[in-house]
């Protein structure tokens, strides 16, 4: 965030409020993907676009001078010499270079333009320098990204600002759907997030891109979005932050549900089914706090023991099997809705610790219950399946 200047949010926001897309009056919604995994995508790293790695010796720490551009630096087919000066901040040589023919639109190997550069590093000079020499600002890298959305990626606003005030269309949108929207919120980036909310023709907040926000624990952004619009944390929303382990999101997620209490329930148990499922047991513990009930089902009838023992998270079985003792008979004995026990699930995926659990657990049940008969049954085995010498496991099944 190298040039960034924090500005109360109000006056950021205003800085775009001028600004008209190329929409015609109608405000652009994000793409329609449901997939969070199109956001994992990103414009250049700084090592790429500051092209450190394309000569050798680096970017030398102080502004360049003609005789050292010539002299000093080893240069080659991939490495346009507007690139060099861009990259170190030498306006002086950029100039020159300009005023000798240079192509201001030259592009490297990735893609990546002259003012692509200088917009990565948020240096408003070198970007008017080459604004004023005609520079591209349609002009897209190799992952379709434009210097927009480079100095989005960076969280440089006032590059933003400069791009927009020159002609630059805010709602372009990489061919992977990415907008300038969901790059700042990935980024975490509050002040341009609100601008472009703000904006005169603005971009609209969607379920998704509370999703992401979620998913890479930015937490300030999290809370800025559900204070201001509550009906945007669902299911999908919650899971993104339980699945990346995300503890302090899950919680700014859960005290902002203003929806009826069944609702809530119902969005907490699902969240403590997906903890179960990808090993999330810290978050896992939370949802209990936060009122999860530890009998629930998915409308597949698995419970937090039938994930658990699926993706083999022993920490999350031994968890439950500890703290709720007096709910382990429904747990343990309880098939899902395609006759499918813990111990089947555990056999079948070769979870032999795992399995031993179970059947110790349940051992100690059987002997303390009195009025219900116990079956010890076989899985034989069958191709792909590891088994134990003996080539089959016994596993205890409850019957009420």
């Amino acid at each position: 965030m190298r040039g960034h200047v924090h500005r109360p949010l109000a006056l950021v926001a205003a800085a775009l409020v001028g600004f008209q897309g190329n929409s015609g009056g109608t405000p652009r919604r994000p793409f329609g993907s449901t997939s969070i995994s199109q956001c994992q995508n990103k414009p250049p790293p700084p090592t790429t676009l500051q092209h450190r790695r394309l000569f050798a010796g680096g970017v030398p720490d102080t502004p360049l001078t003609n005789d050292r551009l010539v002299k000093t630096i080893p240069l080659n087919q991939y490495t346009p010499t507007l690139h060099i000066a861009a990259s170190s901040g030498s306006v002086q040589v950029a100039t020159d270079l300009i005023a000798n023919g240079a192509n201001v639109n030259a592009s490297d190997v990735a893609g990546t333009t002259p003012l692509m550069v200088a917009a990565s590093l948020g240096d408003q000079t070198m970007c008017q320098l080459l604004l004023d020499a005609n520079a591209d600002l349609d002009a897209t890298a190799v992952d379709g990204s434009t210097a927009l959305h480079v100095a989005a990626y960076h969280g440089q606003l006032d590059i933003v600002t400069l791009l927009l005030q020159a002609g630059a269309d805010m709602y372009a949108t990489r061919p992977d759907g990415i907008d300038l929207l969901h790059i700042a919120i990935r980024e975490g980036h509050r002040q341009l997030v609100a601008a472009l909310l703000l904006a005169k023709d603005p971009y609209i907040l969607t379920e998704f891109h509370l999703e992401i926000a979620s998913k890479w624990g930015h937490d300030q952004l999290v809370a800025d979005v559900v204070s201001a619009q509550p009906h945007l944390v669902t299911f999908s929303v919650v899971n993104a932050a339980v699945e990346s382990g995300r503890l302090a999101t899950t919680r700014i997620l859960l005290a902002g549900i203003t929806r009826p209490s069944d609702l809530r329930q119902a969005i907490v148990n699902g969240a403590l089914l997906h903890a179960a499922a990808t090993g999330q047991l810290a978050v896992l513990q939370l949802l209990l706090e936060e009122g999860a009930e530890i009998t629930a089902t998915d409308d597949i009838g698995n419970s937090v023991v039938h994930w658990a023992v699926r993706h083999n998270h022993l920490d999350v079985l031994l968890c439950v099997l500890h703290h709720f003792p007096d709910q382990l008979i429904p747990l343990l004995s309880t098939p899902n809705h395609a006759g499918e026990f813990p111990v089947h699930l555990a056999a079948r995926g070769g979870h032999w610790t795992m399995l031993q659990r179970l059947e110790e657990r349940i051992y100690t049940v059987a002997c303390g219950g009195n009025a219900r008969t116990f079956q010890s049954c076989d899985i034989p085995t069958r191709p792909g399946m590891q088994f134990p010498p003996a080539h089959r496991v016994s596993y205890w099944k409850i019957r009420k």
